[in-house]
């Protein structure tokens, strides 16, 4: 045996007895849930997309009447909320008291704790402010976090109609990216949705993980990326459905590209922790267009 295959196996053993010992325990290295990151923590995105859906059907249609022809939706991502959610709080309060405000947006990974808590201080958050819409992320599924999320929000496979004092249609879609795939059952009900694109002025669509991997830093993890031919395919999509903006998160740093004549823009973050935490600001009317703000 050479030296290098001596190596590989002193490396490899002790990693091949964790794997095994994950089913038996979690691990936990510093808030981080290495098992969840291989082997969801949760039910797998198509079976937790039919639980949205049924959800969905039985609840109807999200639908936000007598709106101006002008608004603004708040948009954030990777709030990461531990003790306190004092931030996202805050972008809250700032889309109530902006006059334009119409609702606000938190792109997945709410939770930077293990349990109940993040999710309740959230919910709290909300209360008394205009309304927030929210995605699933990664870290809403590390350590066993889906059924708390399920248990106050409900789904991430939605859409939401605005309709506007002058007649006008908009359509806002949400979706699952939680284990880095929308899956086929998801994949499904968007086609379907957006065979009706005609009916709406602006077509926005919101998820948590990012289409590009244009970030080399520690989130380039297994959750990192959607498959490349599933991005093509998404992409595709897009161009053809004229969708006017794709909101992302996941990686926590500004990023915006234009392909096929869609935006694709990835939020900063709003991280509790975070020192430089911003937000997007997304101005619907003629056209639509989007600022980055610090808070």
């Amino acid at each position: 045996m050479t030296n290098f295959f001596r190596a590989a196996v002193r490396v490899a053993a002790p990693l091949a007895g964790l794997l095994l010992g994950a089913s038996c325990q979690r691990w936990d290295l510093g808030g981080l849930d290495v098992y969840g990151m291989f082997a969801s923590s949760g039910t797998h995105t198509e079976d937790r997309v039919a639980e949205w859906l049924e959800w969905d059907e039985s609840h109807g249609p999200n639908v936000i009447d007598n709106v101006p022809d002008d608004y603004r939706v708040y948009v954030c991502s990777d709030t990461h909320i531990d003790t306190s959610a004092a931030r996202a709080g805050e972008m809250m309060r700032r889309e109530t008291a902006d006059p334009r405000g119409l609702f606000s947006v938190i792109l997945g990974d709410l939770a930077g704790a293990q349990g109940e808590r993040p999710y309740r201080l959230l919910d709290s958050a909300m209360r008394g402010k205009d309304t927030c819409f929210v995605v699933i992320g990664n870290h809403d599924i590390y350590f066993d976090c889906q059924t708390h999320f399920q248990r106050l929000f409900h789904t991430s496979t939605y859409c939401v109609t605005v309709r506007t004092r002058g007649g006008a249609q908009d359509l806002w879609v949400f979706l699952d990216s939680g284990n880095a795939t929308h899956g086929r059952r998801q994949g499904d009900w968007l086609r379907r949705l957006l065979a009706d694109r005609d009916k709406y002025r602006h077509l926005v669509v919101c998820t948590h993980t990012s289409l590009f991997r244009n970030s080399y830093d520690y989130s380039t993890t297994p959750a990192a990326n959607l498959p490349e031919d599933e991005c093509y395919e998404l992409m595709e999509l897009m161009s053809r459905s004229r969708a006017d903006l794709f909101l992302m998160g996941h990686f926590h740093h500004k990023e915006q590209h234009c392909i096929g004549g869609v935006q694709y823009v990835m939020t900063d973050n709003l991280n509790e922790t975070d020192t430089k935490p911003s937000y997007l600001v997304v101005d619907c009317g003629q056209e639509v267009s989007y600022q980055y703000c610090d808070l």
